[in-house]
């Protein structure tokens, strides 16, 4: 199939299973995949129960019905409405003809494909008119943060019960991050159920007259005690599409209100919407000229989303009528394949790896082949440069979240540096997700921290490696057999009573040189500790690991005599 210079979203189902794919210029950018095992559950409202409260951590846990008590942050405490507008100042500089900070009060555009806009209390406060100078309106915004704490601090207690939305999910051991800073996301704005009348604008709308306009529009249409943040796609909108989604999401609300009254914590008030919704609410821009389905039940929900969001685009929805599967059809296939290859080739012929450790992702830049020293700093520009493209369209892709460093390719010229550092930010602001990246060290490292708000696409899609245990390295069976030989001597010292009889379990990869040496070794075991060992296959086994058995109560005794 052509590749197209625009944008297409692909929406694959596969029996339980349903991926959803953002293509640009006929390459995968990003992919969304949900399975009825670990559905999302980003936005998701629940009553909990406050575990314990850590002011040293300036932390409370919540039980939220998780495996993990959810991870709740004072500075994520919502609290009543005098309290709130102590904490944020409302925007409206830019309406009386103060200067525009309101362009700089937040951007609300989702830090993933479905992620929902951040709490009206991470607002970026207005710069004041006059008055107090900006160090002693910072000490004065200190000062209140600290009183913040302690009164959060005092109200929150053991067994309290409190609403709360995911704004995280669990990664590894860690619990899912809470706010109670409740936040119902629409296709045209974000509602502050608590947010006591303020009225914040993305800041990507930069026409000074169309923030008023929307700003005033939307005042005048909250119920009293709300707060509301108008989302990028709601410039140049109509009213009464600004009003629909509105009276969509006060519906909402009124759901979860009534679902508290005789609710018991920990229990779920609120599931975000379906993958199908949440992904058009989030990625449906004009620059999206296809939207394609391979399931009639998908292409009825997408028809009929996009007849209220944006009827204009109800001609690029279709429902797929090709032979080959969807992504094949389209092309895509071999880079979702690709997710789980630690090399990716670049055209120019270097390539680059990508290791994820426990606190970080390296990526390292390779040339790939030799280049002449007189060409070598040219070569070395063109590789980072498009090096520079491919990391951020892999951290896109694989939703890599967390700190990232990237190893260049060694250049001479700082001029050149300072250009792979302009193209990697100008790539960065395509991602929805929040980034920092600091310039190229002089070793040629760079340094990116990439919003993290849910386990990456591989470690959603993938299992542990049995054999390595994920560390990509297998242990020489012959390291396992020094180790079980050492144990035995350990053993044999602490139980000289002779003639003891003990099973040995091994993989099979183990068992193999034990069994093929040219003194059967256990005779030569016998000999060495008057022991009766006998050699048995274990094929749930790693090649790193044995288990010794006493053959007369048939108990596990390895960990009581562990390896010296």
């Amino acid at each position: 199939m052509k590749k197209s210079s625009n944008k297409q979203l692909l929406m694959n189902k596969t029996g339980d299973e349903i991926q959803v794919a953002l293509v640009e210029e006929g390459r995968l950018v990003e992919l969304i995949i949900e399975r009825p095992e670990s559905r999302r559950s980003i936005g998701d409202i629940y009553l909990g129960r406050v575990h314990k409260v850590v002011e040293g951590l300036k932390a409370a846990f919540v039980d939220i019905g998780q495996k993990s008590d959810g991870f709740l942050h004072f500075s994520d405490v919502g609290t009543t409405n005098e309290d709130y507008r102590a904490l944020i100042e409302d925007d409206d500089d830019d309406e009386n003809g103060g200067p525009d900070d309101g362009d700089e009060l937040l951007s609300i555009e989702p830090a993933g494909a479905d992620t929902p806009p951040a709490a009206a209390p991470g607002v970026k406060p207005a710069a004041r008119s006059g008055g107090k100078s900006r160090s002693a309106d910072e000490q004065e915004k200190a000062e209140k943060r600290q009183s913040y704490t302690q009164l959060i601090a005092g109200k929150l207690k053991p067994n309290d019960s409190i609403l709360v939305q995911v704004i995280k999910e669990p990664i590894s051991s860690k619990g899912s991050r809470l706010t109670s800073d409740i936040t119902i996301a629409g296709r045209f704005m974000v509602l502050l159920p608590f947010g006591g009348g303020q009225v914040a604008v993305s800041r990507r709308v930069i026409v000074r007259k169309e923030r008023a306009r929307l700003k005033k529009l939307v005042r005048s249409m909250l119920p009293e005690g709300f707060g509301a943040i108008i989302r990028t796609v709601a410039e140049d909108q109509e009213e009464s599409l600004l009003k629909q989604d509105l009276e969509k999401l006060l519906a909402k609300w009124t759901q979860i209100e009534e679902k508290l009254q005789d609710a018991a914590p920990p229990q779920l008030i609120f599931k975000e919407d379906t993958i199908i919704s949440s992904v058009l609410r989030d990625s449906l821009t004009s620059d999206v000229t296809e939207i394609v389905a391979n399931s009639a039940s998908i292409h009825k929900e997408t028809l009929n989303y996009i007849q209220w969001a944006a009827p204009e685009m109800v001609k690029n929805v279709s429902l797929y009528q090709g032979k080959l599967p969807l992504f094949e059809g389209y092309g895509i296939a071999k880079d979702v394949e690709s997710i789980f290859s630690r090399k990716v080739w670049l055209k120019s012929g270097g390539y680059i790896i990508i290791e994820h450790t426990e606190a970080m992702v390296v990526v390292d830049v390779n040339s790939g082949r030799y280049a002449a020293k007189r060409e070598q700093e040219e070569n070395s520009l063109k590789t980072n440069l498009e090096a520079a493209r491919e990391v951020v369209r892999q951290l896109r892709l694989r939703d890599i979240g967390g700190i990232i460093v990237v190893d260049f390719i060694d250049m001479l010229d700082q001029k050149n540096a300072k250009k792979v550092y302009d193209s990697m930010k100008t790539e960065l602001r395509n991602d929805r997700a929040k980034s920092n990246i600091l310039p190229m060290s002089d070793f040629g490292i760079m340094q990116i921290t990439r919003e993290r708000i849910r386990p990456s696409l591989m470690q959603r899609m993938g299992d542990q490696c049995p054999a390595c245990g994920g560390t990509g390295v297998v242990q020489a069976r012959f390291t396992t057999i020094n180790q079980i030989e050492r144990w035995l001597r350990k053993y044999a010292l602490q139980h000289p009573m002779k003639f003891q009889q003990l099973d040995l379990y091994v993989s099979p990869t183990v068992a193999e040189p034990l069994q093929n040496s040219d003194m059967k070794t256990e005779l030569k075991w016998f000999l060495q500790h008057m022991l009766f060992v006998q050699v048995k296959l274990d094929e749930s086994l790693r090649s790193d690991d044995f288990r010794f058995y006493s053959r007369k109560n048939n108990k596990d005794i390895t960990a009581e005599y562990g390896d010296i």
